[in-house]
């Protein structure tokens, strides 16, 4: 009867250590897993246009992606730093690089970049751009994807160099000269002048220069002319009749059909710069060479009225006018004598 009761205590004090083992492993058990959770941050990562919350045990912002798969590729920014310590909390941006254009000295190259200022982008890039350089869009304008960034180096450069200054012709009247006769007086000399020019260069090609100053050297001496303004009537005979003139000049002459093949639009007028209808007989000068209204016999053409002007009738030039297109463009260019008449 003894014994037996002291096997039932002993019985009832296993079972309480037991109680007792098991509670203790359990404990044990708990604790490690409060510490584990415990140990663990919260973090929220911001990557392409999502945001993630979870729980980690990485010790690091790079540790972090790499957890979550992340792949950075070139031109892409993390804030914080990759090497930053992981807190509670902690907020992790991933910030996605997008393609651009550079264009520079007629090379096109592809850049990764963020969204950021053009000036920036360059920067970034290690291209160096002068105060002078042109830059499109502009170095403020926030990039965007696809863009095309344009940068056209502009280089300066001072140049000194000698010039000739071409002497200028003055007429004199010779009242012992014959109208439409000249005589040399005096060749002239040219001058010498230094001259300092500002040369603008774009991606190497020149494409303004500027006249600084300029210092005279040696003055040009004009070349000087005689000009005979002596009236003599000489007459001259032709096959058809006889004319009294007073000057003769060498001239170059072309011809015209008052048509739309010569004057285009302005055929539909018909008339000559003095109001006469144009026609055989009226030919176009310069006034400041022979006056409007001057009279005149043509080496194979005949008499004349100078009546019209044109564009491109200057200085020693005359322009004929025919009846029919085929008269003028066959008549061409060449070089004749003219006949100011006496008779006005």
């Amino acid at each position: 009867m003894k014994v037996k009761i002291i096997n039932g205590r002993w019985k009832k004090r296993f079972h309480d250590y037991m109680y007792i083992g098991i509670g203790s492993v359990l404990g044990v058990a708990l604790f490690g897993f409060v510490s584990y959770v415990v140990a663990l941050d919260r973090v929220v990562l911001h990557v392409d246009g999502e945001t993630l919350q979870y729980h980690t045990l990485s010790t690091d912002v790079a540790d972090v992606l790499h957890e979550k798969e992340i792949i950075l590729r070139s031109g892409d920014i993390v804030k914080p730093q990759l090497k930053t310590p992981v807190t509670e909390n902690m907020q992790i941006q991933v910030i996605r690089a997008f393609l651009v254009k550079i264009k520079i000295n007629g090379q096109t190259t592809e850049f990764n970049t963020v969204a950021k200022p053009v000036k920036s982008v360059l920067t970034t890039a290690g291209i160096k751009c002068g105060k002078d350089d042109k830059i499109s869009p502009a170095p403020d304008v926030m990039v965007k994807p696809g863009d095309k960034i344009k940068v056209v180096k502009v280089n300066t450069a001072i140049i000194t160099k000698q010039i000739t200054i071409n002497p200028a012709t003055e007429y004199r009247k010779d009242k012992d000269l014959e109208r439409g006769e000249e005589k040399i007086l005096s060749q002239g000399k040219p001058g010498l002048a230094e001259r300092q020019v500002k040369v603008v260069y774009e991606d190497g090609r020149e494409v303004n220069r500027y006249r600084l100053a300029e210092k005279l050297i040696r003055p040009m001496e004009n070349k000087v002319i005689a000009r005979g303004i002596r009236t003599v009537i000489r007459t001259l005979e032709t096959s058809r009749g006889s004319f009294r003139y007073m000057e003769v000049k060498n001239m170059l002459a072309t011809a015209y059909y008052p048509g739309p093949e010569s004057c285009g639009i302005y055929a539909k007028y018909g008339q000559t710069y003095t109001g006469k209808k144009a026609g055989f007989g009226l030919v176009a000068v310069d006034p400041r060479v022979i006056k409007l209204g001057t009279m005149l016999y043509i080496e194979g053409y005949g008499r004349a009225e100078a009546a019209d002007i044109g564009g491109a009738i200057k200085g020693n030039r005359i322009d004929l006018c025919y009846e029919t297109y085929r008269e003028a463009a066959m008549y061409g260019s060449k070089r004749i004598k003219v006949y100011i008449l006496t008779d006005q």
